[in-house]
């Protein structure tokens, strides 16, 4: 980890420790306390060019700051607007400007009307994450045969924008964006549908791997002090192979993440690194989750606990961008696709370029 990485992560935690995060389970709405906080620090434009108003840093510094969020618990829309939706208006040169965004895919049949000036959009952009909450919808309009891909920038708040939305497990917003010939930023854009859908990966990756790091520390901290039958809970041997299993898990989604983000500046790399760590993450979340409630038992369930925030993350983001089965086919597909032995790969004796061997020595950093 760098060292801007470890000031970003100081002075997050600082920002936290000044505001009162609720923590209930689904949450009645965001944290907006934390949130300004976090636009004001310019913590939301991170890795995003300086010429598109950011910072121009590492995408592993700002997942630095994407961990630190998601591990206390708050409800704000950092991943959509700071890691997908600013992220993608920077790689045109776009500014979003005050205000908070979010992202989405356009569906097969969106239109776009050079005719006006500014252009305008029809269509529909579903599964919109904070769509409640934002007053920008920034939507990347996949390649087609005929031309490239294309970001197009639009207001909710226009007349010709419907909005159908509920709420996911946590309590934001979620829902279908439908358009009606309504005005819109467009632009050329360089970052195609699967290069969205894999820095989408890998940014919801880091989030489970943050949200499981707090079920394990909590549920260490809960075993610690909560005494059965005259001793704590850390002294019986079935809690603590629970322990030690949710601790193995935790590090391998940790650990998984931390490699992803190394890579991202690699292209060759960052494919099989995001993967893997989608894999890793997607897999584990459901274990981590059941062994942090199964310790805490019937007080982790109820609504006003905090670790049900972390555990509800878990279920609610793991199909997010990719299941583990279908980064899977993409990790065996690479592999089959370079020539390389599976074994060559774990082993870290692979040569062929493309894949980026497994080692011990990398994985262990």
């Amino acid at each position: 980890m760098s060292d801007l990485a470890d000031e970003l992560i100081a002075a997050t935690r600082s920002m936290l420790d000044r505001i009162d995060i609720d923590t209930e389970t689904p949450a009645q709405g965001m944290s907006d306390a934390l949130w300004s906080a976090l636009v004001e620090a310019g913590f939301t434009s991170v890795d995003v060019p300086a010429e598109a108003g950011g910072h121009g840093c590492d995408t592993a510094d700002a997942i630095a700051v994407l961990s630190t969020v998601i591990g206390s618990g708050a409800l704000v829309p950092f991943i959509e607007h700071a890691m997908l939706a600013a992220w993608l208006s920077g790689t045109v040169g776009q500014d979003l400007g005050p205000g908070t965004a979010t992202i989405g895919m356009a569906d097969a049949g969106f239109v776009v009307d050079e005719s006006f000036e500014p252009s305008r959009v029809t269509g529909t952009v579903r599964d919109v994450v904070h769509v409640s909450v934002a007053s920008s919808l920034v939507i990347l309009l996949p390649e087609t045969e005929n031309s490239g891909a294309r970001v197009a920038t639009i207001s909710p708040a226009h007349d010709g924008v419907s909005v159908t939305a509920g709420t996911d497990l946590l309590g934001a917003s979620i829902g279908t964006v439908t358009l009606d010939s309504v005005p819109a930023t467009t632009a050329d854009c360089p970052v195609t549908a699967g290069d969205l859908r894999q820095r989408g990966a890998l940014v919801y990756a880091a989030a489970l791997a943050a949200a499981a790091g707090t079920v394990r520390d909590r549920s260490v901290h809960y075993a610690s002090e909560r005494t059965q039958f005259g001793r704590p809970l850390t002294k019986f041997q079935a809690i603590q192979q629970r322990l030690a299993s949710m601790a193995a898990s935790t590090t391998m989604m940790e650990i998984a993440c931390r490699r992803a983000a190394a890579a991202s500046s690699t292209p060759w790399a960052a494919r099989g690194a995001t993967a893997a760590a989608k894999v890793v993450t997607s897999l584990y979340s459901h274990e981590v989750a059941a062994a942090g409630h199964q310790i805490h038992g019937a007080i982790g369930f109820t609504s006003e606990h905090p670790l049900g925030r972390s555990t509800t993350a878990l279920w609610a983001w793991r199909d997010r961008y990719g299941t583990e089965r279908e980064w899977a086919d993409v990790i065996a597909s690479d592999i089959l696709d370079a020539g390389s032995d599976p074994w060559d790969l774990i082993t870290g004796t692979a040569t062929t370029s493309g894949i980026e061997p497994l080692s011990t020595e990398r994985t262990s950093q």
